[in-house]
């Protein structure tokens, strides 16, 4: 009895990882969709890594680089958001910028 209840649960649990695949390639797809634009343009459009003039107040590391809390593009103060997965479909919306190896920041209010 034990072992069918495994089993239904590990085929619940793939079921729901390809709904999320499916889910996250749709968004991706209305990404692309709504700035329309064809697919071998849009794959240029996927983040291009900026070199920030300042980085200040260290908080982490991620794939052996130091995750700064603060970067500053242009005299313009940003601040760390998230990561942005080598793997991912996701793309950077206004106001943000990504260092390598994907760290988005995004700008901070005035």
């Amino acid at each position: 009895m034990e072992i069918i209840l495994i089993e239904l649960l590990l085929w619940a649990g793939l079921i729901f990882f390809f709904w999320a695949l499916r889910d996250g390639l749709n968004q991706a797809e209305a990404e692309m969709e709504k700035q329309d634009l064809p697919l071998e343009q849009a794959i240029s459009v996927l983040p291009s890594f900026d070199r920030p003039d300042r980085l200040s107040d260290p908080i982490g590391r991620y794939r052996d680089a130091q995750i700064y809390r603060i970067a500053v593009f242009e005299g313009r103060p940003y601040q760390f958001q998230h990561i942005l997965p080598w793997e991912s479909f996701s793309f950077l919306v206004a106001g943000e910028r990504c260092i390598a190896p994907g760290l988005v920041y995004a700008m901070c209010a005035d």
